[in-house]
């Protein structure tokens, strides 16, 4: 769904009020409301990272990052799913709601919640459903009985940043249920199954992408545990080259190809991982590796399709480029 030019929030970005330092895939975004080479159930993530970045720069742009965060509520409120009534948030939508919150939080670290009761309905309906399922995941979509540590992981980040706008502890015991459910399925090197349902074939291996993704948000939930798996990944899947720097897809001695989750493999490198992994490098506070992964993501965004068709087409996505420009707002997390 694409939200009408004129939208009163829109005037901000016409008036060039919007934070320079987004990139301008994102502004363009923002300003149109299209998504480039994004599938609809990604845009919600595309979006909360376009938050994130937003939030970043409050300090140095308040006003522009204002409005930078209503506006990305504005478009995050479109692509709602059809049938989901935000009354009554039905959790088996567990992704977008997540990720909608996450939005909401992002925006409460800049002013009043841009919709206090709306962040309160969902927060609590995504605490309830952790607590209520028997592998504390929230499913991501209806009917789907798959449960992926990493788009839980984005869930209690979600719950976290409530509780620290809104003076609850909601995130407290899903987080302490989440991390019994995955350390006790964990693979033999310590490291979270991508699946913790057992109801999908690639669900066994611990996988780039979810391991960048959670170490990202599991940092603003529970940090130490956050470092130790960020430790264990980097141990096994970093390649650290003089030409090319990033994550493995898979594990060592796995060779499978590429899927909707991992974007394009090259000699078992993730796009995926590797773009996630600079968010999770920042917020693990190891700026060297944030760069080298964000001097190889230069190349290959400059490459393009020089090297393939998909790594075009990942590459110039609006996907890509807002997780990029939320990876470079990203502040190391300390406590």
């Amino acid at each position: 769904m694409m939200v009408p030019l004129l939208s009163p929030l829109l005037l901000p970005a016409l008036l060039g009020l919007y934070p320079a330092e987004l990139p301008s895939p994102v502004t363009s975004l923002l300003l149109h409301g299209r998504f480039v080479a994004t599938k609809p159930e990604f845009r919600i993530i595309a979006l909360s990272n376009v938050a994130d970045a937003c939030a970043g720069v409050a300090s140095s742009s308040p006003r522009e990052a204002r409005a930078c965060l209503e506006r990305t509520y504005e478009l995050a409120l479109a692509t709602r799913p059809k049938g989901l009534d935000l009354l009554h948030p039905d959790s088996n939508h567990g992704l977008w709601l997540s990720h909608l919150a996450l939005v909401l939080g992002a925006a409460d670290r800049t002013g009043k919640c841009l919709d206090a009761g709306l962040h309160e309905r969902i927060a609590v309906e995504l605490m309830r459903r952790s607590l209520s399922e028997p592998l504390a995941h929230v499913p991501s979509y209806p009917g789907v009985r798959a449960r992926w540590p990493a788009d839980q992981s984005a869930t209690l980040a979600s719950l976290h940043r409530y509780d620290v706008a809104h003076g609850g502890m909601l995130s407290t015991e899903p987080a302490r249920r989440y991390f019994t459910v995955v350390e006790r399925s964990a693979s033999k090197d310590g490291l979270p199954r991508s699946e913790v349902a057992q109801v999908t074939d690639s669900g066994r291996y611990p996988r780039g992408c979810a391991l960048s993704f959670s170490v990202r948000y599991l940092a603003e939930v529970d940090l130490p545990r956050a470092r130790a798996l960020w430790q264990r990944y980097v141990a096994g899947y970093l390649v650290d080259g003089v030409l090319v720097t990033g994550f493995r897809e898979w594990p060592k001695g796995v060779e499978r190809g590429e899927d909707a989750d991992s974007g394009p493999v090259v000699s078992g490198i993730g796009a995926a991982a590797s773009a996630f992994g600079i968010s999770a490098a920042r917020a693990m506070g190891d700026e060297r590796l944030a760069q080298r992964l964000e001097s190889v993501a230069d190349r290959v965004t400059w490459l393009g399709g020089k090297v393939s068709t998909s790594i075009e087409r990942a590459a110039a996505s609006t996907l890509a480029a807002a997780v990029r420009a939320s990876a470079r707002q990203q502040k190391p997390l300390v406590r």
